[in-house]
């Protein structure tokens, strides 16, 4: 009897978390496929994303009997976000930087205990894959018509496409999956799942390189081939190796304050040049507002600088780093405890790994890692519109690990 109860609840679980993603889901979609909606609705995209992540934490957690355990993450969670709105209360900045590091804190704490099953991860892939049919066949032709007057900055348009992609190829690495349990694996592609599984990567890689070099945006174009380096050139049992797995992780984070300071330092020197297939240089300015970052954060290096600041180096306020976001505006102990929560998060993935039950959360985990090096240039990892691929990655690979 204990045990069809403990079945009942999870399944109740899951169709709640499902239920809720699938509510963001309709958010994400509306937001880049009407343009009207996106300028209404993108100052309160923060608070919402809290607020179904609050309720994802409260479906899937235990907080009572966490805190009665002194459950480590959950003590670390609370104390990072009161931390965090201490600091920025602090230096008077706007709360909406709140949002930012409580969603991010709050996806990675409820990785490693949400009830997501295959079958969930197959709905949601496949709304990303209609998302994407719809997009590239129907939506995008209108937005983008005319090149001289488009939807979104060029930017926006490529990393919605590459980023909406890589969450939609959890659905052929599944189809494969049911395939090879089906037929073997030395029979793939002879039914149809491996037949539509081959038929969407083609297509979605293809038109995502397109895409990506016809907007010259330089940021997912980047994302996509860190992802096929990772998915399909490294080696599956390197990320078997502790050295080699944690070694990327410490250059998906850590190198990313390192290229900041590496980059400073290079365009100080004048030196500059051209990309082939983009249109801008490679030092094109974020040189200089990185430093002017730096020049406001030596000052306030504890709480960091918040929001309310007006920097002379760009027409508005963006770091263009996620993890230089962290430390610049919300000071080094909060950077610190949101470095502690990634790694935590990091030991829960390798164990998905050596399972090797399904190569679902390596690729989940190959396009996470894309999303963090691609975050060296821009803040799309920590961007609330993208929370919900954030989640859905995140979410496969915690699901694994337990």
């Amino acid at each position: 009897m204990g045990s069809e109860n403990r079945r009942a609840l999870s399944k109740a679980k899951e169709l709640i978390n499902l239920g809720i993603m699938l509510i963001m889901f309709t958010g994400y979609a509306l937001t880049f496929m009407v343009p009207r909606f996106y300028g209404a609705t993108d100052r309160y995209v923060g608070v919402f994303v809290f607020l179904c992540l609050c309720a994802l934490m409260l479906n899937n957690a235990d907080i009572v009997s966490l805190l009665k355990q002194k459950d480590k993450e959950l003590i670390m969670l609370i104390a990072l976000l009161a931390l965090t709105f201490i600091n920025l209360l602090i230096v008077n900045s706007g709360l909406g930087a709140f949002f930012v590091a409580a969603d991010f804190m709050l996806i990675f704490f409820i990785s490693g205990r949400i009830v997501f099953p295959e079958r969930s991860i197959a709905v949601m892939a496949s709304c990303y894959a209609a998302l994407l049919l719809v997009w590239f066949f129907i939506v995008y032709p209108r937005l983008f018509a005319d090149y001289a007057f488009y939807g979104y900055n060029t930017n926006t348009a490529a990393t919605f496409t590459i980023y909406s992609l890589l969450c939609a190829l959890m659905l052929t690495v599944i189809l494969k999956e049911r395939e090879d349990r089906r037929f073997g694996r030395e029979h793939f592609l002879s039914g149809p799942s491996g037949r539509l599984s081959g038929l969407l990567m083609t297509l979605f890689l293809v038109k995502g390189f397109q895409l990506a070099l016809w907007h010259r945006a330089r940021g997912a174009f980047i994302m996509l081939v860190v992802f096929m380096i990772l998915w399909f050139a490294v080696p599956k049992k390197w990320w078997e190796i502790k050295g080699f797995y944690y070694t990327v992780w410490v250059l998906a984070t850590f190198g990313s304050l390192a290229f900041v300071a590496l980059y400073v330092i290079v365009g100080a020197t004048g030196v500059n040049f051209k990309l082939p297939f983009f249109y801008k240089e490679i030092f094109s300015g974020r040189d200089k507002i990185w430093y002017e970052f730096f020049t406001l954060f030596v000052q306030k290096p504890l709480t960091g600088i918040g929001t309310n600041v007006t920097i002379e180096s760009f027409f508005e306020f963006n770091v263009h780093n996620a993890m230089y976001n962290f430390l610049v505006i919300d000071g080094i102990l909060v950077f610190a405890g949101i470095m502690w929560l990634i790694f935590r998060f990091a030991g829960r993935a390798f164990i998905s790994v050596r399972k090797k039950e399904s190569a679902l959360p390596l690729c989940a985990l190959t396009v996470l890692l894309a999303v963090f090096f691609e975050s060296f240039f821009d803040v799309d990892l920590i961007w609330a519109d993208y929370s919900l691929n954030l989640l859905f990655l995140t979410g496969i690979v915690g699901a694994a690990g337990r």
